[in-house]
């Protein structure tokens, strides 16, 4: 084959290994051929320009400039060449942002030889290729997030729901069979309804166990069986908003490419999350219908709010806890969270509503449920989380308000904490050296809920042992004495340096007793919230 006629290829990865293998793949071909490699976009740009490709295999997620970014100055300045994003990760962030920023192609690194050729020749022919569980993982994330907008806009009750369900979840889940239960037996959908049903010692399995749990072909069964060798299962609780206690489940039969249907999970999590949201939210409707008095909604709603909250803080060694949240009205705009995560980590959040009354509470709930969601989604990227939360705040609630939020990833056995401050009030870090020296975790983006171009910085910390962290909602700070003067940051810092080195508990109280000595009987205008985190000296 002449040269004139070989597809003129770059590769572009912030690893060697990769662009290695990719090279040796190429050399396969006679009628592909490797004109260049970059280990960033930056340089991506520039070889384009110089060296013309047809076709770039794109990484993403790199240093410098991401692979969205340089995708979109390549397709800007040299219109003719073709780009192929090739990556790790096919959540629907970044697949549709590398597509809207001009790929033709998204595959996944573990495509096989062939079908990156054909991808190859098909991009130099201007056809699209987009890697089959990207196609899947688009489909499912656009029938959630069409479902949480009919759960938002109808409160459906369990009838509602299950039509909802039946239009959605098939779609999400093809080659399979689902099943999904209301206890104690009410079936909200069985499709396709002329296969069996997983059996009802599987269920009542079900209802004793709060965590997903996949089964691969062939696998022992805790019910007593074995699973078929042409089908993987997955079972994933629902779990109720009030008691934290299993009240359903979804169980899928996976035919297609079963070894690897443990992918599925995460999604499905999602699934029973806006189950549970639309179950709690017909509660909320019917119970907000047989109360006529706006006291007794208002009171009705707090107790709801207060279910939300953490009812045990972590038990970590080496680690104190301590978190409080003192209202200013019977529903507060206020929320702190802790969320189990994959290796032992936790997910630490601290927000706040820019409002009062009960529409802040109820955008509080929304908030606090779509980071609950997107934490277990994304079990190491708070960025991500953020923008996730962010964009379904702006698709699917109208409200015209905005959160502040913080939201880290705790890892208690190297004290580190990965952390994005969306608005919020810096959080304060007292260092354990004899200075008492503070740190302060300054905003690496804007609020939640006000543009859909919102992004954020990750950055990372590291509390040694002996350090403090304290987080706080500007209620705190805000607060007025009678003589209306503010208690403002620089009491705050006092009451810190005062208090630092003992117990978090303890911490807390004294935090709280000086901010209510310096209140007197001034009414307190807004939600107080305090989360403590110490790490135990040696």
């Amino acid at each position: 084959m002449s040269e004139m006629s070989r597809i003129r290829i770059l590769i572009v990865d912030d690893h060697a290994v990769v662009r290695n293998g990719l090279k040796t793949v190429l050399r396969i071909f006679d009628d592909l051929e490797m004109v260049g490699e970059a280990s960033n976009g930056v340089e991506a740009v520039e070889l384009c320009q110089k060296v013309q490709p047809d076709v770039v295999l794109m990484d993403l997620m790199m240093p410098i400039m991401d692979g969205a970014e340089a995708t979109r100055a390549i397709r800007e300045r040299c219109p003719q060449i073709q780009v192929i994003a090739l990556t790790s990760y096919k959540e629907k962030e970044l697949v549709q942002g590398a597509l809207d920023a001009g790929a033709i192609g998204y595959l996944l690194k573990n495509v096989s030889t062939e079908e990156l050729a054909d991808a190859i020749r098909a991009a130099h022919m201007g056809k699209p290729t987009l890697a089959p569980g990207v196609i899947e993982a688009l489909t499912q994330a656009q029938r959630l997030e069409q479902l949480a907008r009919g759960i938002l806009d109808t409160s459906p009750d369990p009838t509602d729901l299950a039509e909802l369900l039946r239009e959605h979840a098939p779609e999400m889940f093809p080659d399979s069979t689902i099943e999904i239960r209301i206890y104690p037996d009410q079936i909200l959908i069985h499709d396709p309804s002329d296969l069996p049903s997983i059996p009802e010692a599987a269920w009542q399995w079900m209802r004793t166990n709060s965590k997903a749990r996949f089964f691969p072909p062939g696998s022992g069964l805790p019910w007593g069986k074995t699973q078929p060798k042409d089908a993987a299962l997955i079972l994933v609780p629902i779990i109720g908003f009030d008691n934290r206690e299993p009240i359903g489940g979804i169980s899928i039969l996976r035919r297609r490419e079963p070894d690897s249907a443990s992918d599925l999970i995460p999604v499905i999590k999602s699934l029973a999350a806006q189950i549970s949201s639309a179950l709690h939210s017909a509660d909320i409707r019917t119970q907000t219908l047989e109360h006529q008095k706006v006291a007794q909604e208002l009171a009705l709603a707090g107790q709801i709010q207060a279910s939300f909250l953490p009812e045990d803080l972590p038990e970590l060694a080496g680690w104190q806890f301590a978190a409080t949240i003192e209202p200013a009205r019977e529903t507060s705009g206020d929320f702190y969270d802790f969320i189990p995560l994959p290796d032992e980590q936790w997910g630490i959040v601290i927000a706040d509503v820019a409002d009062k009354g009960l529409g802040a509470a109820l955008y509080m709930s929304l908030g606090r449920s779509l980071i609950r969601t997107y934490a277990t989604e994304y079990p190491n990227r708070p960025d991500l989380v953020l923008l996730a939360t962010n964009r379904r705040l702006l698709s699917d609630a109208s409200a015209g308000l905005f959160i502040t939020s913080f939201y880290g990833v705790l890892n208690p056995l190297s004290g580190t904490l990965k952390y994005c401050n969306a608005g919020h009030n810096p959080p304060y870090l007292i260092r354990s050296r004899e200075d008492m020296q503070i740190q302060m975790l300054a905003k690496t983006g804007m609020v939640l809920g006000v543009s859909e171009d919102g992004s954020w910085e990750q950055s990372k910390i590291r509390l040694a042992q002996g350090d403090t962290l304290l987080f706080y909602t500007d209620g705190l700070i805000d607060v007025q004495d009678p003589a209306g003067t503010s208690y403002g940051e620089e009491r705050l810092k006092e009451a810190v340096v005062t208090h630092v080195g003992n117990s978090a508990q303890e911490f807390q109280a004294g935090l709280l007793r000086a901010l209510h000595d310096f209140m007197g009987d001034a009414p307190q205008a807004d939600d107080i919230t305090l989360v403590v985190t110490v790490r135990e000296p040696q």
